[in-house]
Parts: structure tokens; sequence; C-alpha cells
């Protein structure tokens, strides 16, 4: 028979083809001869031509997503619980799974897991998919022999996560949304409506105030130069686009959303929320603090936290603790940094970081909702002040045209 496989070389390379053997774990013991390790193997038939499924789109739908994440979690946890092996497990969900990256990942661990590879390593292997701080956690799980106890606390994590950022994007997009359709108005008015008043203006040979005139100049340079204003737009987002990428200006960015007057707090709680919470599940889970102080720096952006962790696993290394490099920290609330040098102290620095982790998470999105309240009437204000001047600019010279009739 036939398998055309994808591996990947011990220096990294990834490479495709097509070998011939008796059975999928004869063709995997060919490929390791060779120094390959398999990622995906399928079987084929010999001349088959290889064609995408009836009715699929390459690429749609194809991203796993925390979503898939937490359902995967949740059946291993209930199947396990059961009593089902762990094998026969990953073998059930991956005959579930409607993702063709999350189930080629769950048959290359169901494949390993029967070739005697541990758990840990087979999940490590498809840390691509899972992530590092879920690899990390089942092998904590591992070697403590509680697994499903692990998996748990993941899908409770992936869970909370889920919920946070729905909470975020909800609170964010009837803002959003206001912004669009206000731009939209105003980028009509000046357009479309304007000029057409301009031809009636110039023909009574009314004057026109300053702010008419100005508005008319403009609409006329968007009218009449329309490809300059283009390329100007183009440019500008291509610079703000590399800009972004740039080390310098994303740490610039981090600190100004750290020290921002009203953003501040929502920023400080929604980032002490989500690390500590990461941090006292993978300490539950069994991870060392130092792997789980490094874990936790890859899995947070924000440039200023990454340099935290960093800070705090070189202490930890030299023998000492948490507790005072948070509390010298200005980005961390004092209240945090006091209850995490309290675990720290009392040995139960996991369920204190978890519980400080939701507390500060809750009071995020509680500053969230806040700030989003008090911006959406100053949201309405500004552009009712913008549309009020474009309506002024063509209602004054109409009222000039009526006191000159009247006269």
């Amino acid at each position: 028979m036939n398998y055309h496989y994808k591996a990947k070389a011990v220096g990294g390379a990834t490479s495709s083809g097509v070998l011939e053997a008796e059975s999928p774990t004869a063709a995997r013991k060919l490929l390791r001869d060779k120094g390959l390790f398999a990622l995906s193997l399928e079987q084929r038939s010999s001349g088959a031509v290889e064609r995408p499924a009836a009715g699929a789109v390459p690429g749609w739908n194809s991203r796993v997503t925390k979503h898939d994440l937490l359902m995967l979690t949740s059946q291993l946890v209930i199947m396990t619980r059961s009593g089902v092996e762990l094998a026969e497990a990953f073998k059930t969900a991956k005959t579930q799974c409607t993702k063709p990256a999350l189930r080629d990942s769950l048959d290359q661990i169901y494949n390993d897991l029967a070739d005697g590879v541990s758990i840990s390593a087979a999940i490590r292997r498809q840390s691509r998919i899972f992530g590092e701080v879920y690899a990390a956690g089942i092998a904590a799980g591992e070697a403590s022999g509680q697994v499903t106890a692990v998996l748990a606390r993941m899908g409770e994590m992936l869970r909370k996560e889920i919920r946070l950022r729905s909470a975020v994007r909800a609170a964010l997009a009837y803002p959003a949304a206001l912004l669009t359709i206000s731009l939209v108005v105003i980028t009509a008015l000046i357009s479309f409506v304007l000029p057409r008043f301009a031809g009636i203006f110039h023909d009574m040979g009314v004057p026109m105030p300053a702010s008419t005139q100005v508005l008319l100049n403009l609409a006329s340079s968007i009218q009449n130069h329309g490809w300059i204003w283009g390329i100007g737009g183009a440019a500008a987002t291509f610079g703000a686009v590399r800009l972004r990428s740039t080390e310098a200006f994303c740490r610039y960015r981090d600190r100004v959303a750290l020290s921002l007057f009203l953003v501040r707090d929502v920023v400080r709680s929604l980032l002490v929320g989500r690390t500590f919470r990461l941090l006292g599940v993978m300490l539950q889970s069994g991870v060392p603090l130092p792997e789980a102080l490094q874990l936790s720096r890859s899995a947070v952006q924000n440039r200023c936290y990454r340099d935290l962790f960093a800070t705090l696993h070189s202490e930890v290394l030299n023998g000492r603790g948490l507790g005072q490099s948070l509390s010298q920290t200005a980005f961390i609330p004092a209240d945090a940094a006091h209850m995490a040098g309290t675990g720290e102290r009392t040995g139960k620095l996991g369920p204190v970081l978890e519980m400080v982790g939701e507390f500060y998470e809750d009071d995020g999105e509680r500053r969230l909702q806040e700030l989003m309240k008090l911006l959406e009437p100053a949201i309405v204000v500004i552009m009712g002040i913008i549309v009020g001047i474009i309506v002024a600019s063509v209602m004054l010279p109409m009222l000039d045209v009526s006191s000159v009739s009247s006269s």
C-alpha cells in the first residue's frame, strides 16, 4: 500500500512524499529509519490522484480555535472520567472532529500512543496546535498521575479565557460600530451633500463663511484628486503596519497602555488577571515554578510583562522569591503583589495566584464596561459636534440668501 506522508527531520526541515509499506506502523518505521518524524500519514491507493474533498474549500474553517480546544478537552475529561483509556479517548475524539488540522493532530497523537510514546511527548509534538502551556500541564499531570485532573483544569482555564475574550469584544463592538457609522455619514456629507450646495451658492453669488469654504475645498479635493488621497491613504496604512512591527514601537505602545489615563486601570487589571491565573493553573497542575514563569512570559504579548517575567525567572533561579520583585513593579497592583507574597510564604502560591487572577480578570472586565459607558456618549457628542459644524456650514449661506431675498 502507498502512504502519503508529511514528516519533519531532526534539524526541523519539513518534507512530504509517498512511500510503500505494509501498514501505517511499518510506514512510520521506515520514516524513522530515514531520520524523519511523521507529522501525518494517509493511505493512498496506487495510481490515485489526490483531490480535495467534495465541497471543501482549502483553508476554509480549518484554523484551530480556543473553542475547538475547549470542546476537545471537555470530551477527553468526560471519557477518561468514565473509564475510557486515554488513547481510545483520542481516537474517539478524532472521529467526531470536523477541523482537518485538529483531526490530523489527534490521529498522530493516537498513533504515537499506540506506539508506546508517552502522552506528554505526544502532546508536545503537537504543541503548534495545543500550545506550550497545554503541553507542559499535561507533562506535569502525567508525572503526578493526575492527567484527568490537569485536563479538567486546562478546560476550565480555556473556558474562562473564552468568556473574557467574548466580554471584551462585546464591550468594544457598539463603540466601534457607532464610530464607523459616524465616519461614513460624515464622509457622505462632505463628499456628496456639500458639493451640491456649492453650485447653488456660487450661482447666487452668496459669500460663504470660512468653515463652509474649507469644507467645500476639502470635498473638491477629494473629488478631483481622489487618486492622490488614495495613494496617501495606502502609504499611511503601509507605514502604520510597518511601524507596528518594529520592536521600539511595540515597547512604546505597551508602556503607554499601562500608563495612559483611563485605559491603564483596565489594561493592568486584565493583564494581571490573565498572567496570575495562568501561572496559578500551571503551578497547581504540577509545572515547576521556573518553567511556569517562562511559559507565562511566552503567553503574554505585552513587552513590559515579558520583561517582568524574565526578571522573576532570574530571581527564582537565584533563590529569591516573587513577592519583592512584584511589589517593586509599578504596573502591578500593590494588593496583587502582597497576596502573591503571602501565598509564597504559606506554600499555597498556586491557589492564591489563581484566585487573585480571577478577581482581577473580573475587575478588568467591570472597568472595561464602565469605560465603554463613558466612551459611547463621548463618541456621540464628538460626532454630533462635527455633523453640527457641517450642517451649520450649509445653513449659514442659506440664511444669507434668505436675508438678501427679503431685503
